[in-house]
Order: structure tokens, then C-alpha cells, then sequence
């Protein structure tokens, strides 16, 4: 992703330009504007980066295994880490959007597929020390 520049702005200046740019995504109601909107102004980089920081902070919520963040989207342990540490400074007000985002149909459904995957990986896990996992493992009966 391009840096910032390093020309800073006055926080007069820079509220103001936030201000407009809070208008403007506001402004943009209808799902294929946004997605015009935002293909067009951002960078394909820009796009995965952000989609992964939000698939990342969901997956957190929901209490996923650092390991599995990192391997579902190649992803450093320390981004991992840092990310928890960020997520431990939100508002409320951003709790509550990421959690009705997550409740959303589509995003259950996108963690269902996430889980059925991951439960074989989990009982291979498990199995080294729990013998219920592994009898479940080995009869391949992975729910």
C-alpha cells in the first residue's frame, strides 16, 4: 500500500478532509456504488489489505486460534498479535458494528464453511492427547 505522504496536515485541515471523505462513503447507499466507489479508488492492494484486516478482526470475535488466522489468510503471527492488541482498544460503538456484521446471513455462512474445514485440522490436533478426538478422527466422523 502507498505511504502517506510526509507533508503533514494542520488537524484543522485534516478533520476537514475527514469530514468530507465521512460525507462522501455515507453519501454511497446502494451496494453497486459502493463497490464502483471503491474499485475504482482503491489499489487492488488496498482492497485485500483492508478485506483482510476486517475478515481478521471478525475471526478474532468469534475466538479463532491465532494459527488459524494466520493459515486462512497467509498472514504474520505478529499481525495476528497486534491486531488483538488493537481490538482490545475499540469503542463499543465498533464492537457492535463488527458484531452486526458478523450476524449477518452471509457472514454465518461464510464462518460455517470456515468451521466445517477447520474441524478436521482441530480433531488432527487434539487427537495427540484426547482419545474421544481421536476415535473421531480415525472413524472420520468429523462433526
Amino acid at each position: 500500500m502507498p505511504r502517506a505522504s510526509k507533508y503533514k496536515l494542520t488537524t484543522t485541515k485534516l478533520t476537514e478532509l475527514e469530514s468530507h471523505f465521512s460525507y462522501l462513503i455515507s453519501s454511497l447507499n446502494k451496494p453497486g456504488d459502493i463497490k464502483l466507489f471503491f474499485d475504482e479508488f482503491l489499489t487492488s492492494e488496498e482492497k485485500l489489505m483492508l478485506t483482510k484486516r476486517l475478515v481478521l478482526i471478525m475471526m478474532l470475535k468469534r475466538d479463532y486460534p491465532d494459527y488459524v488466522c494466520q493459515g486462512a489468510l497467509h498472514i504474520s503471527y505478529e499481525t495476528v498479535r497486534n491486531y488483538k492488541i488493537y481490538l482490545n482498544h475499540k469503542s463499543q460503538a465498533f464492537d457492535k458494528t463488527i458484531d452486526r456484521l458478523i450476524s449477518r446471513q452471509k457472514t454465518r455462512e461464510l464462518f460455517e464453511k470456515i468451521d466445517k474445514v477447520l474441524k478436521p485440522l482441530e480433531l488432527a490436533l487434539k487427537s495427540g492427547t484426547n482419545m474421544k478426538a481421536r476415535a473421531k478422527f480415525a472413524s472420520g466422523d468429523w462433526t
